[in-house]
């Protein structure tokens, strides 16, 4: 009897679709409890970490169009033999930079669009009267006005559309610092690439731009005045140029007083003029009463 319990017990074992013993549930429920344990303790995931995973998947290409970019770019490097990588850091970005000195020095070349274009500046955005706030923005396209303003002591009629954060915008030259790019401002810039999916700019784009501006600085062209209107090259006819705004001397050429000017309201201005004239008429009527009484004098001398 247990002979034929034992046989009935192992064939239910064989026909089992189970092939593990209960005791060894617990030990392949463990990796199940780890995997739920590791989700529950990242459900909020540091800033940081997303940026460096949003970094990754746009370094690598996610589609045909980036395959395809990959390949052109990899037989540009062939082609030229410079090895074609993004620019990552502060000191490879700079070599791009351009100060609005060096802009006045090219205002002349003939090529101006094409130099300066895809090149970046350091932009102030804050409004007139209030502080300073730099921003790195790429020079998108150039455009003429069709007025003159001074840049410094420079007469020009050349304003730039310029691509920062999520705007392109028109900027004129005075808006550009010749200053430095700053780490933070690196740091804005390049979690903005990220968050907007723009295209870094390459090695091969820094070697193109440095060709492009010595020949640029050192062309005929850019010795000839640049205080011409600048249209399809150098054109010899004077600009029209911008009403000069009211206000004091330095203020005029681009600066700024360290005190407050107090000018008087026009009501002060014509009550001075009154005040003025009323004390001029009552001169004129002064003096003429001192020479009648002088001539009254002299007559009666002489008679």
């Amino acid at each position: 009897m247990s002979e034929a319990k034992a046989k009935r017990t192992s064939k239910s074992t064989r026909n089992s679709p189970r092939f593990f013993e209960a005791d060894e549930l617990a030990s392949l429920m463990q990796p199940l409890q780890l995997l739920q344990a590791r989700t529950q303790t990242q459900k909020h995931r540091p800033k940081s970490e997303i940026l460096r995973e949003l970094r990754r998947l746009r370094a690598t290409p996610i589609s045909l169009d980036d395959e395809e970019k990959e390949k052109e770019r990899e037989k540009k490097a062939q082609q030229t033999g410079i090895n074609v990588k993004p620019l990552r850091t502060l000191e490879q970005l700079d070599a791009l930079r351009l100060t609005r000195h060096r802009i006045k020095q090219l205002l002349g070349c003939s090529s101006f669009d094409q130099v300066v274009s895809n090149c970046f500046v350091r932009l102030n955005v804050s409004a007139p009267n209030a502080p300073p706030e730099y921003r790195i923005a790429e020079i998108v396209l150039v455009e003429q006005l069709p007025e003159g303003y001074y840049v410094d002591k420079l007469a020009t009629n050349i304003a730039l559309h310029l691509r920062y954060e999520d705007l392109v915008q028109r900027h004129e030259l005075n808006d550009i610092s010749n200053m430095a790019f700053t780490s933070e401002e690196f740091e804005l810039w390049r979690d903005n690439c990220i968050c907007q999916a723009i295209e870094w700019p390459t090695t091969e784009l820094v070697a193109r731009k440095k060709i492009e501006l010595y020949n640029a600085l050192n062309s005929e062209g850019n010795k000839l005045p640049t205080m011409m209107l600048h249209k399809n090259g150098l054109l010899t006819t004077v600009m029209p140029m911008r009403p000069m705004p009211r206000g004091g001397l330095l203020e005029r050429f681009g600066g700024k007083y360290p005190w407050k000017l107090q000018r008087p309201s026009p009501k002060e201005e014509l009550n001075a003029s009154d005040d003025a004239a009323d004390a001029s008429g009552n001169r004129v009527v002064e003096l003429e009463a001192i020479n009648k009484e002088l001539e009254l004098q002299r007559k009666a001398k002489l008679g």
